[in-house]
């Protein structure tokens, strides 16, 4: 019985600390749960998974975003699909791409997809991390950051999230709750 309420307890703690930040996340899977892919060979197809991770004040939703990523190799194959939904798709992944949508994108489990891109590694690299970060040209300059725009029209809203990382050929990142919240969770039954 202990072992369910603890386990209870780290579901709700984790789920309260997911849906107070938001983020652009990058993922080896669609499910938006692998964040580190190892090539094992030349010539070997990789998908990664550009997704809006909605919390805060994206909770309900986002219409658009605006962001780049870096460090795909730039020898590798990378055919860049953004999520159908969208009506408008500006600017290139890698050096800043804008995507809105008709409506408010609700998510499924707090994701929502805004690229897929289907590599190809044609040459060897290192440990390399893909990282989410500003626009090369932000619209606004008031927003340095990659953004989110919310789901209150007619204003729609920006805000500033946090941008992820994906590794490739390298340590294996960890997604999930962090050491103070277990520490916090494990005290209660002390």
């Amino acid at each position: 019985m202990k072992l369910r309420v603890i386990a209870l307890a780290l579901a709700v703690t984790f789920a309260a600390g997911a849906a107070s930040a938001a983020s652009i996340g990058l993922y080896f899977d669609a499910a938006g749960m692998d964040c580190d892919y190892t090539v094992p060979a030349l010539f070997t197809p990789v998908n990664l998974y550009v997704m809006a991770l909605l919390g805060g004040p994206s909770a309900d939703g986002l219409t658009g975003a605006e962001f780049r990523v870096l460090n795909w190799p730039g020898a590798w194959f990378a055919n860049i699909t953004a999520n159908p939904a969208a009506n408008t798709v500006l600017g290139n992944l890698f050096t800043g791409a804008n995507i809105a949508f008709p409506g408010c994108q609700p998510g499924t489990a707090g994701l929502v997809l805004l690229y897929s891109v289907a590599g190809f590694a044609t040459t060897a690299v290192g440990e390399t991390h893909l990282t989410v970060v500003q626009h090369f040209t932000p619209s606004n300059p008031n927003f340095p950051c990659p953004l989110l725009v919310l789901c209150d029209a007619p204003v729609y809203t920006k805000v500033c999230v946090s941008g992820g990382v994906a590794i490739l050929n390298g340590r294996s990142c960890q997604i999930g709750v962090e050491p103070t919240s277990w520490s916090h969770v494990k005290g209660l039954y002390n």
